[in-house]
């Protein structure tokens, strides 16, 4: 890429979501991607969802979906109005404005970019893909241009069955929600899904990536731990969502995506974050009333299979820690064995010893410093260091030769070291 060309990149919010509250990962993500890195110009759409504005819109909006055909065509717009061939395009979203971007991925590869002098044939063309492809007459936007979307990153996507909101599901699907292609595209050739391993409530099912891909595309989807917004960002407690935004900027800073150290280093991920309780007084009424089991299967439906499914390794760091936590997801057929294996191991490796006084030379990239360690085990440590330490590191003491070892977690200036097998 060459520095006439840009990056453009679309931030979607989830329902209910507002920049000025706490913000979530996508607000986030958004304020910290630098307007010009790795010599190309970065530009940003972000929209705050649907449910933000008003009182028909918060509860009408938020529920049932009314503004998704909204949100999607400004993304759409922006991408039309500012696409000049060679941009890289990049999309991120959560909750419903996960659903967004995906839809949004939908829609440019049904009828392609429209070029800017026809955009009144928009809604013609928006009719066209909301048709089914079996219903459809024929490929009459053949011809445009489709362009790759370089990486999709998505937390906790909602909204396959329409609104993740009691007893109005089925309606907002029927009336609004109707049919959207959220699959994987061949023109989308990097796809992050960060998953809420913990959230229960039954209308906020998760809805994975299924079907083939070819051989030029990387999907990945990986479970954590937390609710919904744990994962999504919006709660005072940052600790799991920061976790979960740390592994998505990292896939971006892979795909040539440049953030703001400043930002970076303000964030605070670590496995060991309050896990909230995202049931209100309204779900616990559905829940009572539904009697259908809202805990998420990882391994998504059998008939159906998801792709690249994998569990976060702070998942079992976590379980370590928290005496009582032990999801109830993962203690079924095969994944439990996999579950109590993987702990096993982890009893073992994170049999921690403090080592008061004890310094470490680190390497990383091309610094070094000498950082005190907190603790260590035979599966890594924990140490100290006021400032950025990024990639895999060497580190090397009086106790222990060089070892070879990745970041596990990073809370303000403290680290935690995965050794390398």
């Amino acid at each position: 890429m060459n520095g006439l060309q840009k990056r453009i990149v679309i931030c979607c919010d989830g329902t209910w979501n507002k920049p000025d509250s706490e913000p979530t990962n996508v607000v986030k993500l958004a304020r910290g991607v630098l307007p010009f890195a790795n010599n190309c110009h970065q530009v940003v759409f972000y929209d705050q969802g649907v449910g933000t504005e008003g009182f028909f819109d918060k509860y009408i909006g938020g529920a049932f979906g009314v503004g998704v055909a909204k949100n999607i065509l400004d993304a759409y717009r922006f991408i039309v109005h500012n696409y000049q061939l060679g941009d890289e395009i990049y999309c991120f979203g959560f909750s419903r404005g996960a659903y967004t971007v995906r839809a949004l991925g939908g829609l440019l590869n049904t009828i392609g970019l429209l070029p800017k002098s026809q955009l009144e044939q928009l809604p013609d063309a928006y009719a066209y893909y909301r048709t089914h492809p079996e219903k459809r007459d024929t490929n009459i936007y053949s011809d445009n241009l489709r362009p790759d979307i370089k990486m999709m990153g998505v937390w906790d996507t909602v909204g396959a069955l329409g609104s993740p909101t009691p007893f109005v599901g089925k309606i907002a699907k029927r009336r609004w929600i109707g049919f959207f292609d959220t699959s994987i595209s061949s023109y989308i050739k990097n796809a992050f899904h960060a998953l809420a391993l913990d959230e229960k409530r039954q209308p906020f099912k998760a809805d994975l990536w299924t079907g083939a891909i070819n051989d030029d595309q990387c999907v990945e989807q990986r479970w954590f731990p937390g609710v919904h917004s744990n994962i999504g960002g919006g709660y005072d407690d940052v600790g799991l969502s920061d976790l979960a935004l740390f592994w998505m900027i990292g896939k971006a800073e892979q795909l040539d995506l440049g953030f703001d150290p400043s930002f970076i280093q303000a964030l605070q991920p670590h496995f060991n974050g309050l896990l909230y309780d995202s049931f209100s007084s309204i779900y616990h009424l559905f829940e009572n009333i539904n009697k259908t089991s809202g805990i998420r299967a990882i391994d998504g439906e059998a008939d159906n299979p998801p792709i690249n499914v994998r569990i976060d390794h702070s998942v079992y760091l976590r379980a370590n820690i928290v005496a009582d936590y032990e999801p109830e997801n993962l203690l079924d057929k095969h994944i439990e064995q996999e579950f109590h294996y993987t702990m096993a191991v982890q009893h073992r490796a994170y049999n921690r010893q403090d080592t008061p006084g004890l310094v470490a030379e680190v390497e990383f990239g091309e610094a070094s410093s000498s950082c005190e360690v907190v603790n260590m085990s035979e599966g890594g440590l924990q140490l100290i260091y006021d400032g950025d330490i990024s990639g895999p590191v060497k580190v090397k003491s009086s106790k222990f030769d060089t070892k070879v070892a990745e970041i596990a977690w990073h809370r303000k200036n403290q680290y935690g070291l995965k050794f390398a097998a």
